[in-house]
């Protein structure tokens, strides 16, 4: 009879060793459990990587040509070539200085359209210039938001990865001093 007793014990403290390690297996998985869902939500809850270049526009596109002191030249001009004509004609010259008068009026006004075409044309290398630089700046920012979230995803998973191995390993060593105890007591 004292050999059911003592083996009933025996059985009864190899129980209790067993409900006791899976305790401590549950509140590891639960430890675990918790570190995860810690850092679930603190990557739920980040703000985003944001293109510091996003919403940009070519200031460049939208310059506009000065007329105003191509209208002053002109009409510099005009009064210019008004006050000769009439000095010709007070003076009595023929019409071949009104034909030269033309010319010049001509020449004259053909510099200010030149003077406003260079404009123009220099106008529109700025606005592509503008645009160059633009789409520039937004790939660079497509280029840091891409490498910001990149090494933000990194570091989450190295250091979750980290965390987690390091809970794992105190569960485990736990649970083998746990059992090495149980084995060491059950031997004495």
């Amino acid at each position: 009879m004292g050999c059911k007793n003592n083996n009933a014990e025996v059985d009864s403290q190899a129980q209790a060793r067993r409900d006791k390690i899976q305790g401590y297996r549950d509140k590891g998985k639960a430890l675990v459990a918790a570190k995860q869902a810690h850092l679930d939500n603190l990557l739920k809850n980040r703000k985003p990587v944001v293109n510091p270049y996003a919403g940009m526009t070519n200031q460049m596109a939208n310059l506009s040509v000065s007329t105003k002191a191509a209208e002053f030249q002109a009409e510099q001009t005009d009064r210019a070539l008004a006050n000769t004509l009439d000095a010709m004609v007070a003076t009595g010259s023929g019409a071949g200085g009104a034909t030269a008068l033309a010319q010049a009026a001509l020449q004259s006004k053909k510099g200010i359209a030149a003077s406003l075409e260079q404009q123009e044309a220099n106008n529109q290398k700025l606005a592509a210039q503008g645009a160059q630089a633009l789409q520039q700046q937004v790939a660079e920012g497509e280029k840091f938001k891409f490498i910001k979230e990149e090494a933000r995803s990194n570091a989450d998973i190295d250091r979750a990865a980290t965390k987690l191995d390091n809970t794992e390993q105190k569960i485990d060593n736990q649970l083998n001093a746990l059992n090495t105890a149980y084995v060491n007591d059950s031997m004495s």
